[in-house]
């Protein structure tokens, strides 16, 4: 009996699996792994380097981008606050209204931790 059974099955199939895979990609994955941009024009107090806040703002969806002023692609002051109110907006859907304070707390225990903040 067991043998009439394989019989029907292709090459490579069993009772529970098949060659033709049915997973489909989400297009809500691929557009979260994108970070979002904030510009800065200086990095004081960011912890850039630092791999404990690397990590936060990695999970919250979003990187630093130092700029001086005048620097491309924002070369007025006028287009580097439009571009951050999107991006902050865009933050603020991802993590929720409270991130900047979340962000400030982490950004505090990873200074601890690492010693990069004493006090």
């Amino acid at each position: 009996m067991a043998q009439e059974s394989n019989d029907k099955l292709e090459f490579g199939d069993t009772g529970t699996t098949t060659k033709s895979p049915k997973y489909k990609s989400n297009k809500r994955d691929y557009k979260k792994k994108r970070p979002i941009q904030w510009v800065k024009n200086t990095a004081k107090d960011l912890l850039i380097g630092n791999p404990c806040m690397e990590e936060v703002t990695q999970e919250m969806g979003f990187v630093y981008l130092i700029q001086p002023k005048g620097a491309s692609p924002n070369k007025n002051e006028v287009q580097r606050l439009m571009h951050n109110l999107f991006a902050k907006l865009a933050i603020t859907f991802r993590n929720g209204p409270f991130w900047k304070f979340k962000l400030k707390k982490k950004r505090k225990e990873c200074g601890m931790e690492t010693g990069d903040i004493v006090g």
